[in-house]
């Protein structure tokens, strides 16, 4: 019984080694003194993971202190400073929930094991030759503003980016296809920061809606979009020049002349995939005046028919938006209707007012109540901070799945039609539905050379569905919720073939993620990945390559056998 057990146990061990990454349960797991030899070749700069909702569960359970933690759980700076922690918990396996009762286990399960906090290059290419090493593996983190789990994974080692704050102010960078001002921007950075640091030196640049998305990380590799994306084009469209740790351990610089192949990919191609990112530097631009407009009804004393015609009348304007260079956010549901906010970049109220003014003349011949209005401001921060939404924005408690619509289906009537239909639908059904008006074409962007989606430049809208997660719920409830999305959205893909969907907010599990997040990019971003980490290092689901792994009901990472 004894041999058998021996034999069984040496068979698993050959099968983890050749095969799958280890786990803490391994036999081959590094020992206590080669992590503590680790930590001492980085500077003392391990952390050790013990789950935020630790306090909530015996035996550390402190009811002040889960009280504090379940009143905050579902805003964004409560999980931003910790070196484990995920904004959405679908991807964390119900390993450590401050809502289960509290003699619920609360284990490390599928958070990181460890982090390095990152401070010197050197940190993190020891960290890639001790997980080569000890066939570990591997993950990029900065904040956890994360909707597709790249930022966690069972028995991993993290390099966490996040104290990576430097944001250096170029007066004049020169190359081949630009000059002019720029910023060089850390690892750790989020796009608020950034902008607040743009602001201080009399510019713009191109950052997320959302103040707690890491700006190098997700933003950026991942194509990036924001409320000056219909005047400037994507975020990967900023990039000038990368930073960047390969997984060979080298410290590489990545631009239009040098390493042109993981430059291309980097600016859109998907974060956390080709290397490890130390810093981009991106464009900056003249900072104007910005109107910021709004138009909101009701279904209150009309029939629902006339209240969704009234919202089919907006949808009809959508290219009068783009064409105009107008940014905006829609929020649907079966009572109300909110555009809100309408950025006009260097534009009147008179302006952004003639933009809106065939919709409101119909819903004037309608009868349809409804308030409007309009403020300009002097800076685009200040703008910002009067009209995003997304400061108040909470986390982990709804899954999305997400669609780009092409101009193309304003063409015919009867397609416009669909959509409608579509979005009516949905809204019929609970989901929750909003969308981003926005146009980041070529010709806005200066027909830059990289890999962001080519459905991204002839779309006209970013539209959202999603559906709520409860408190405590299970995993494979989530799991379910998941499904339904993508049941949900499916007409929405067929009456949209060839389009895409956004790598960084979209259903995990997508059959057809290679076309719907990378299109016709993807077979020259796997080169890329192959050329730049030929030990596929680097793992995501859903990112390129991603579909050579999965993971096992243990969350064990391992290579898919074909």
């Amino acid at each position: 019984m004894l041999l058998k057990a021996v034999l069984l146990a040496s068979l698993v061990s050959l099968t983890v080694g050749r095969d799958c990454r280890i786990l803490p349960t391994d036999p081959s797991w590094p020992t206590k003194h080669e992590w503590d030899a680790f930590n001492k070749s980085i500077d003392g700069r391990l952390v050790n993971t013990v789950p935020l909702a630790s306090p909530c569960h015996d035996p550390t359970f402190n009811q002040e202190q889960c009280d504090t933690i379940r009143n905050n759980w579902h805003i964004p700076e409560f999980h931003e400073p910790s070196s484990s922690s995920m904004m959405d918990p679908i991807f964390l396996n119900k390993s450590c929930d401050p809502f289960d009762p509290r003699d619920t286990p609360c284990r490390i399960g599928a958070y990181v094991q460890y982090a390095v906090n990152v401070s010197a290059p050197d940190h993190v290419i020891k960290a890639i030759h001790f997980v080569k090493q000890h066939n570990i593996r591997f993950v990029v983190r900065n904040t956890g503003h994360d909707y597709m789990g790249r930022s966690t994974g069972t028995g991993a080692l993290a390099v966490w980016m996040h104290h990576l704050q430097d944001i250096d102010w170029i007066k004049t960078f020169r190359s081949a296809k630009y000059t002019g001002s720029a910023l060089k921007v850390q690892a750790g950075v989020t796009g608020f920061n950034l902008l607040a640091e743009a602001h201080n030196r009399g510019v713009v640049a191109v950052a997320g809606e959302c103040p707690s998305v890491g700006y190098v990380g997700g933003f950026i590799q991942g194509g990036g979009y924001g409320g000056l994306s219909s005047v400037y084009g994507m975020g990967a469209d900023q990039t000038l020049e990368f930073e960047v740790i390969t997984t060979q351990g080298q410290f590489v610089r990545a631009s239009p002349k040098e390493n042109q192949d993981l430059y291309w990919a980097l600016s859109g191609g998907g974060g956390g995939t080709y290397g490890i990112v130390w810093s981009v530097t991106v464009k900056t631009h003249r900072d104007l005046p910005v109107t910021i407009a709004s138009l909101n009804f009701t279904s209150d004393g009309i029939s629902q028919d006339l209240y969704w015609q009234a919202i089919d009348a907006y949808q009809a304007i959508t290219p009068n938006l783009t064409d105009s260079k107008l940014w905006a956010f829609t929020g649907y549901s079966s009572s109300s209707f909110s555009l809100y906010p309408v950025y006009g970049i260097n534009k009147t109220v008179a302006e952004v007012t003639a933009s809106l003014r065939p919709l409101l003349n119909t819903l004037d011949s309608m009868g349809i109540n409804y308030t409007t209005g309009a403020d300009t401001y002097g800076t685009y921060l200040d703008a910002y901070n009067s009209g995003t939404i997304f400061k108040s924005l909470t986390v982990g408690n709804a899954l999305f799945d997400t669609r780009l619509l092409p101009r193309s289906l304003w063409d015919s009537s009867e397609k416009l039609a669909s959509l409608q239909k579509i979005i009516r639908g949905l809204v019929d059904q609970n989901r929750l539905v909003f969308d981003f008006t926005q146009s980041a074409t070529l010709e806005v962007a200066g027909h830059p050379q990289n890999a962001v989606h080519p459905a991204w430049r002839n779309s006209v809208k970013y539209f959202t569905m999603g559906l709520p997660l409860t408190d405590g719920e299970s995993f494979v409830q989530s799991m379910q919720q998941q499904n339904q999305i993508a049941t949900d959205i499916s007409p929405l893909k067929q009456l949209t073939p060839g389009s895409g969907s956004y790598l960084n907010e979209a259903a995990l599990n997508d059959p057809d993620f290679k076309a719907d997040f990378y299109g016709p990019n993807y077979d020259r971003l796997l080169q890329i990945k192959d050329k730049w980490d030929p030990d596929q290092i680097l793992y995501g689901s859903i990112a390129v390559g991603g579909d050579r792994w999965r993971e096992t009901d243990g969350g064990r990472l391992c290579k898919v056998r074909r």
